[in-house]
């Protein structure tokens, strides 16, 4: 039963975590590009720019909600197994 909420943890984590830094990469490398046309920078150099803005952006956003599938799920089932385990 316990491997079976550590699979629910890990499914939610990797689903919102991917939908979510799709979604906030998508949006800052988009709010980036159009700041960068308006500028004048060449249109060869913006697709690179942004990719690896929105990139770094979605790896920082998983990486929050990797911690918050850790608090939410994992930590109160281990505090359950060692309160058992007493």
């Amino acid at each position: 039963m316990g491997d079976v909420k550590f699979l629910k943890a890990y499914t939610i984590y990797a689903l919102v975590g991917a939908v979510c830094g799709f979604f906030a990469g998508a949006s800052q490398g988009f709010i980036l590009g159009m700041a960068m046309a308006l500028a004048g920078v060449e249109p060869q150099i913006i697709p690179i720019i942004t990719g690896i803005t929105g990139f770094i952006t979605g790896l920082i956003i998983s990486f929050f909600i990797y911690r918050w599938s850790i608090r939410k799920f994992i930590i109160p089932q281990l505090q359950d197994m060692l309160s058992a385990a007493k």
